[in-house]
């Protein structure tokens, strides 16, 4: 078969993703598992010798200095290729001259006339490196496919997996430096024997002891897995991560600050009464469609539908359109200033209103510093958003804001309703960063906000915050999380993902290495003989390699109710 053929047979068995996402993976796949791939070559060669060097004891009768020969003759046969291999491929595998110290115990085993113990490290090695490799190429991820990605989705995607956030950095100089420091506990042991030579073959036994540990693939393979889990089982359930260090940032984050319009209220605003002053009801909602022209707002976009004026549609005339964030438009259309927005756009400007006198989102309109009256509007609450912030409550979040620049009289009501701890209201972009700011620094060093929004006028408030999570939204690479369904279960699915994924990462690191330490102790002091300890570490990562698996489905884990 084929290369390309090999390739379209694996792919849709690892991750069962529709073919148009599977040239991206397996580019990634080949971009970063490279060393992951079972090298037959290798692994033939290593059980070849493992299975040798045990004959060697039990069955082929050898003179002494002939056995000997023949086990280094066996040892450099299993162990140039592997050598070749770890230069040819750039060193890849995480911990660098893992494959060098594997051959080295096993060099160390045999002088100490051990074949049996070269033969169990040798055996355990290769299972724990086919395992990962396995894991890596041949894992049936999740029944699910997603939908349909577009170009943005891809890039996405792919600049979140091609960078390393810095707990994956702080892992791996950790797990480098623990194997320097199995080194040198075993280079320590070994030189002690210099100076008890009646004893010399127990000290050099007890120096194999941490130089068969110190192997830290199985670490770096969990973390692997798990940032790869978490990415894709975000992809999958619609939604992209800007670059790797968004999941780690999210899963901390503690506090949510939400805005309203069309986050967590549908953002489809339904006019509700029209109250003109001097002019018709007509007349009113054109002056006001032609004032929000150029806007993009959910309410101009409510206004303009009304009036019956298409979107990105000028009308002659229109000359300036100003927009005041979180005040309204200012514009000046066939000689005449119009403004169009809430109270504080008309305050500013020193032109009387008319209060309304029902609950909704009033629109005041003037013309030439004339009040011409003015159009509420109404928003209704998104569907399953009370459930959704209860769901992020539940998984740990212990403050949920709303920031938003509507009247308090309809912030309060869908704040009453969705059960928000705090709501700001009248509120400007700035003062949204303001709040955010404020809320930083009340949460300390430690805690980190998501500011949570339907990316208009949100940059502001985007950027005060630790993470930015954008709702209902195409792909965009200026916003951390972008959101790209409708529905904002969404959300908290996403957040749960990006825990468990942590969660995981770190149960499978202290875990490695905890057992490695335990390993270690019982080594040096003979509690345990040299093959149980290469048994037990071989079955301790390769516990962690699986464990950590278990992100590549975390899309498929519903939400505690």
């Amino acid at each position: 078969m084929s290369q390309k053929g090999k390739e379209s047979r694996i792919i849709p068995s690892v991750l069962s993703i529709p073919e148009k996402l599977n040239g991206l993976l397996l580019r990634v796949l080949k971009m970063r598992l490279t060393l992951e791939r079972v090298f037959s070559v290798r692994d033939l060669l290593l059980l070849l010798g493992a299975f040798l060097l045990f004959l060697l004891r039990s069955v082929i009768p050898l003179p002494g200095i002939l056995r000997t020969v023949f086990m280094i003759l066996i040892l450099l046969l299993a162990g140039i290729p592997v050598l070749l291999q770890g230069i040819r491929l750039g060193l890849r595998r995480a911990v660098p001259y893992e494959e060098a110290a594997v051959l080295l115990a096993v060099f160390i085993a045999v002088l100490l006339k051990k074949p049996e113990v070269s033969a169990v490290f040798l055996l355990c090695t290769v299972f724990l490196w086919q395992v990962e490799g396995y894991c890596l190429l041949h894992v049936d991820a999740a029944p699910s496919a997603l939908a349909d990605i577009d170009e943005d989705a891809r890039n996405l995607v792919l600049a979140a997996d091609s960078e390393k956030s810095r707990e994956r950095s702080v892992i791996a100089f950790s797990a480098v430096l623990f194997f320097a420091l199995f080194l040198l506990l075993a280079l320590i042991l070994a030189i002690v024997c210099l100076f008890h030579l009646q004893n010399a073959s127990v000290w050099i036994a007890r120096s194999l002891v941490p130089l068969m540990l110190a192997g830290t693939s199985a670490v770096l393979f969990s973390s692997l897995l798990t940032h790869f889990g978490a990415i894709y089982s975000t992809a999958k359930a619609g939604s992209f991560f800007r670059n790797d260090q968004v999941p780690e940032d999210f899963s901390r984050c503690r506090l949510f600050a939400f805005g309203k319009t069309g986050t967590v209220t549908d953002g489809r605003f339904l006019i509700s009464e029209i109250m003109p002053v001097g002019v018709s009801e007509e007349e009113l909602l054109r002056i006001a469609a032609v004032a929000e022209c150029k806007s993009n707002h959910p309410i101009a976009i409510a206004l303009k539908a009304a009036a019956g004026l298409k979107e990105g549609v000028v009308p002659s005339g229109v000359l300036d359109v100003r927009e005041v964030p979180g005040k309204g438009v200012s514009t000046f259309f066939s000689g005449r200033q119009i403004y169009v927005g809430n109270a504080r756009l008309l305050d500013e400007h020193n032109i009387w209103y008319q209060v309304p006198s029902k609950s909704g989102t009033a629109i005041h309109v003037a013309v030439d510093s004339t009040y011409r009256g003015y159009i509420l509007i109404s928003d209704s609450i998104r569907d399953n958003a009370f459930e959704a912030l209860e769901e992020l409550r539940a998984q740990g979040v212990k403050q949920i804001a709303m920031l938003t620049g509507d009247v308090q009289s309809v912030s309060r009501v869908v704040a009453s309703a969705l059960n928000f701890d705090m709501v700001k209201s009248e509120l400007t972009a700035n003062d949204k960063a303001s709040a955010i700011h404020y809320l930083r620094a009340t949460q300390g060093e430690s805690g980190k906000i998501a500011a949570v929004g339907d990316g208009v006028h949100d940059s502001v408030m985007f950027d005060a915050a630790n993470v930015s999570v954008c709702m209902d939204v195409k792909p965009d690479k200026d916003v951390d999380l972008s959101i790209c369904t409708d529905e904002i279960l969404t959300l908290p699915q996403i957040y749960r993902i990006c825990r468990e994924s942590e969660r995981t990462l770190w149960i499978s690191v202290f875990g490695v290495a905890g057992a490695k330490l335990l390993l270690c102790i019982l080594g040096l002091f003979q509690v345990l003989p040299l093959t149980f300890l290469a048994v037990f570490d071989c079955a301790v990562g390769t516990a962690a390699v699986i464990y950590s698996l278990t992100c590549l489905t975390l899309e498929h884990r519903g939400n505690r109710r």
